[in-house]
């Protein structure tokens, strides 16, 4: 592992993330959410899609949202910053029979 793959964790690669989603066309919105155990989610709201992402949730939760939405795209790995294609291709954890 490089120094620059070891680097990206934590804030910086959810700034990473999240600068991926929106390059994508989604909308991020980070907010408290008071309720449920989610720490976000994607919806279409109002035809646009978006990705909410509980700011008040740990890193490494709003790191698995936002990296949960992104696997649902195709990446070249090459274009991938350093650190960013571990968190898209593995698998998240906790999650039985998902395709």
């Amino acid at each position: 592992m490089s120094y620059t793959e070891r680097a990206m964790r934590g804030k910086a690669l959810l700034d990473e993330l999240l600068k991926m989603a929106r390059e994508r066309g989604l909308a991020v919105r980070r907010e408290a959410m008071s309720r449920g155990t989610s720490a976000g989610g994607y919806c279409v709201l109002k035809g646009a899609p978006t990705l909410f992402v509980d700011e008040r949730a740990s890193v490494d939760a709003q790191v698995e949202i936002v990296a949960g939405v992104l696997r649902r795209w195709e990446w070249a790995e090459e274009a991938l910053p350093a650190g960013v294609h571990a968190v898209l291709s593995r698998r998240p954890v906790g999650r039985r029979g998902s395709a």
